[in-house]
């Protein structure tokens, strides 16, 4: 009995050994990844308007592939909500985005990477003006850009701002940082 508990004690004593030498080498940016953001948004819904200063927060998830020469490509979508409220009578439900991720993975360890990202956005509005209620939605492109530092295995912090143009005078600014988990 002495020699099997031994047995599965040096077994699993190795298993653990070669599991975190293989987490060192491990890739940080790469595979796929789901997490949470938060930030401050800047939306201007016309020229007329002044940009209305507000939360927004959301949940991130994506894809990454990291080359031998700490090139990262990956795809990644987002959902959350603005919290855009203008003169009480238009506000956001939601929003959702997918965009094309490019970037570089530097540092002596490799736990940095500057990227940036293209894509499309579309937003929810709602807008309630003269006692009448209605939605619609806006559809735009959105250009990025950030930093994200690994900070242990499988988990890592971002921070970036995004830039979404809909067309018909309506834009947004938002800078956001967030917590991504590896999975």
């Amino acid at each position: 009995m002495k020699v099997l508990k031994t047995l599965i004690a040096t077994t699993a004593a190795t298993a653990l050994l070669a599991g975190a030498a293989a987490a060192q080498d491990a890739k940080p940016f790469e595979g796929m990844y789901a997490g949470a953001e938060a930030g401050v948004d800047w939306t201007r819904m016309s020229s007329a308007e002044k940009r209305d200063r507000s939360i927004y927060y959301g949940g991130v998830l994506g894809y990454r592939i990291q080359s031998e020469s700490n090139m990262v490509l990956g795809v990644e979508g987002t959902f959350g909500d603005t919290g855009y409220n203008q003169q009480n009578s238009r506000n956001t439900d939601y929003e959702y985005s997918g965009s094309l991720i490019l970037g570089q993975a530097f540092g002596a360890d490799g736990n940095n990477l500057v990227y940036g990202k293209a894509g499309y956005a579309r937003t929810r509005f709602d807008v309630t003006e003269a006692g009448i209620e209605d939605s619609f939605t806006e559809g735009g492109w959105r250009f990025g850009a950030g930093y994200e530092r690994a900070i242990a295995n499988g988990l890592s912090l971002r921070t970036g701002v995004d830039y979404t143009t809909y067309g018909d005078g309506i834009k947004q600014w938002t800078g956001k940082a967030g917590l991504l988990a590896r999975f």
